[in-house]
This record gives C-alpha cells, structure tokens and sequence, in this order.
C-alpha cells in the first residue's frame, strides 16, 4: 500500500484539538493537521488519527522524545511517529527569537 496519509500534530498552550484542526488533501495526498495544547490531547488525536486510516505522524518540534514515546505507547506503536528535529545553530536561532517577546 502505498504512504498517502499522513497526520501532523502542532502544540501551543492556546490551542484546543476540537477546534484547531485542518485538513489537506490532493490526488494521492491526504493530511490531517491537529493543534493540541498537550500531550494527553496529543494521545487522544493520534488515537482518532489511526482510526481514519492514517499511516504516519510527525509531531512539532514543541514534543520532547519522551512525549513523542508516550504517543507512540497510546497508540500501541501502530504507525510511525516521528518528532520535528533543529539542529543546534538553529536551536540558538530559536532561543534567540523567544527571548525577543
């Protein structure tokens, strides 16, 4: 079976996953995006995820390893889950942006 469906899950505190989630779609490509403002929520829309047929899920760079495990567990490692990586000049970049506000 060929990869077409993909999930993608963004976390920020102000985002609720029954109002923030979107949906991309195009011959041979169908992505399902969620924004949740935690990893619990993170948990359940993987959950609902798997249930419409999704076939992997990359996670914002805002999830630790650790949280992208906790996914991976509540979903019983069903699909691949995979986290967005910076590299470290691009960490301090981003450090640097966050200390602008």
């Amino acid at each position: 079976m060929a990869l077409e469906r993909y999930g993608y899950i963004v976390k920020s505190p102000s985002l609720e996953m029954f109002k923030h989630h979107a949906r991309i779609q195009s011959e041979g490509f169908d992505m399902s995006v969620a924004g949740v403002s935690s990893v619990t929520e993170a948990q359940a829309v993987a959950q609902e995820m798997i249930t419409k047929g999704i076939q992997l899920i990359e996670l914002c760079g805002g999830f630790m390893p650790e949280d992208a495990q906790s996914i991976r567990d509540a979903i019983n490692d069903h699909i691949p889950v995979g986290v967005v990586q910076y590299t470290p000049e691009e960490r301090s970049r981003l450090a640097a942006e966050l200390s602008k506000e």
